[in-house]
C-alpha cells in the first residue's frame, strides 16, 4: 500500500510542475470533494455495523438524528465564536489522521499512543501550514478574525515535533510501537517536499486524500465487507453515494449562505470539512477501539 502511496504522490508533486496554482486549487477542490467526502460518507452504516458486531442494535433514525445535530453544532459554534471551533479541528484532525496512521504499529491503547497520534497529525497539519504561510495565514484571519505570525506556525510545529519525539521514544522504550524510524523519516521528508512545492490546497488534498482517505476507506471497506477488494468498494460506494451527495448538497447551500462574507472558497471548505469531521472522527475511533 505505502508502496502506492509514493507512487501517487510523486505522481502529484510532478503535476504540481506542470500547473498554476488557480489549477493545483481545481484539482484539490476536485480530489477533497469526491474521494475526501467520500471516505465519510458511510459512516452511518458503519456505526450500525460495528453496534451489531458488539451484540447491540440501534435504529437508523436515532443514529442519523445524532448525525445531523453533531454537524449543526459544529456549524454554530462556527457562527458563535469562529476561533474555538478552527482550534478544535486542527486538534480533532491531528489526532485523526495520527490514528489512521500509526494504529496499526501500537500495541497499547495507553494515553501515551493517543499522544503520538496526536502530535504526528499536528506535525503533517503544521507543516503544510508553515510551509505554506503566507497564503494560510489569511484563511486564518478571514475564519477567526486573527492572523497568527510565522512565528506562531514555526514554533507550533516545533511543539508537535517535540512532543511527537517524547511520547515515541517512550513507546519505543516500552516496547509499545513497532515502527521502522527510517522509513517514517523518510515519508515526513518526501511529504514536507510536496507540502514546500505545491500550493497550499493542493497540499492539504495530497495528505488528506492519499495519505489519509485512500487508507481510511480500505479499512471501512475491510471492516465491511471482510477483505478490501473491486466489488467491496462497489457495494460502499453503492450505500454510500446518497450521503455524498447529501454533503455536497450541504457544502453548497453552505457556501450560499456564506459567500457574502467570504473572500476564499477554501474558507467555506473549512467550515464544510469540520462540520463532516467531527461526527466521522467519533465513528472511526469506535472502529479503532
Amino acid at each position: 500500500m505505502k508502496n502506492w502511496l509514493l507512487v501517487l504522490t510523486f505522481f502529484s508533486l510532478w503535476l504540481t510542475t506542470m500547473f498554476d496554482s488557480d489549477i493545483q486549487q481545481y484539482l484539490a477542490y476536485a480530489i477533497i470533494l469526491t474521494v475526501g467526502v467520500l471516505h465519510g460518507a458511510n459512516d452511518i452504516t458503519l456505526i450500525k455495523t460495528i453496534s451489531s458486531k458488539r451484540g447491540s442494535k440501534v435504529r437508523y433514525s436515532k443514529v442519523l438524528l445524532y448525525y445531523l445535530i453533531t454537524v449543526l453544532l459544529i456549524l454554530a459554534v462556527f457562527f458563535v465564536y469562529p476561533p474555538l471551533a478552527l482550534t478544535l479541528f486542527i486538534l480533532i484532525s491531528s489526532y485523526h489522521f495520527g490514528e489512521q496512521h500509526l494504529k496499526q504499529a501500537t500495541v497499547s491503547s495507553h494515553l501515551l499512543s493517543k499522544s503520538c497520534y496526536f502530535f504526528y497529525g499536528l506535525v503533517i497539519l503544521f507543516m503544510i501550514f508553515t510551509l505554506n504561510v503566507n497564503k494560510t495565514a489569511p484563511i486564518f484571519l478571514e475564519v477567526t478574525g486573527f492572523e497568527p505570525s510565522p512565528i506562531f506556525f514555526g514554533t507550533t510545529l516545533a511543539i508537535a515535533i517535540v512532543g511527537l519525539l517524547i511520547s515515541y521514544s517512550v513507546l519505543w522504550y516500552r516496547k509499545q510501537v513497532h515502527l521502522n524510524v527510517l522509513e517514517e523519516l523518510a515519508f515526513l521528508v518526501i511529504l514536507a517536499l510536496v507540502f514546500t512545492v505545491a500550493d497550499l490546497l493542493w497540499a492539504f488534498g495530497i495528505y488528506f486524500v492519499l495519505w489519509h482517505s485512500v487508507p481510511s476507506l480500505r479499512d471501512q471497506i475491510q471492516l465491511l465487507h471482510g477483505k478490501a477488494e473491486i466489488q467491496g468498494l462497489k457495494t460502499y460506494l453503492k450505500t454510500s453515494w446518497l450521503y455524498w451527495l447529501a454533503s455536497i448538497v450541504g457544502l453548497v447551500v453552505l457556501y450560499l449562505v456564506l459567500q457574502g462574507n467570504n473572500d476564499y472558497f477554501i474558507s467555506i471548505l473549512v467550515y464544510f470539512l469540520a462540520a463532516i469531521t467531527f461526527p466521522h472522527v467519533i465513528v472511526m475511533s469506535r472502529i479503532e477501539d
